[in-house]
């Protein structure tokens, strides 16, 4: 598992739920999908009082917000210079198409 995801769950405090193997094995696709593109990894992480774990990748002038929620999706929002280009919840394999096709607006 990534380091930055086992801080997270380690880090979740009495108010928020540590997230669910579903939401991190989810997390864990999503930056190993990161990881293959060699990419600048400017990633925040934070868990979500429901148990779901938030991730926010800024690179150039986009920011992918992603949340891994513990039913299996992810619901995210693809920004530019503060202008939403693109939202959605789905689940991995039908997130992947849009968050490529985003990334090679970069």
């Amino acid at each position: 598992m990534h380091p930055q995801i086992t801080a997270v769950v380690n880090k979740a405090s009495v108010y928020a739920q540590a997230p669910n193997d579903i939401a991190q094995n989810n997390a864990e696709r999503v930056l190993n999908y990161i990881d293959d593109l060699n990419l600048e990894k400017n990633i925040r992480f934070r868990p979500t009082l429901s148990g779901s774990l938030f991730m926010a990748w800024n690179i150039g002038d986009w920011e992918y917000d992603m949340e891994c929620v513990k039913n299996g999706y992810i619901i995210f929002s693809f920004t530019k210079g503060g202008y939403e280009k693109a939202s959605g919840c789905a689940l991995f394999d039908e997130f992947i198409p849009q968050f490529e096709k985003y990334l090679l607006m970069l």
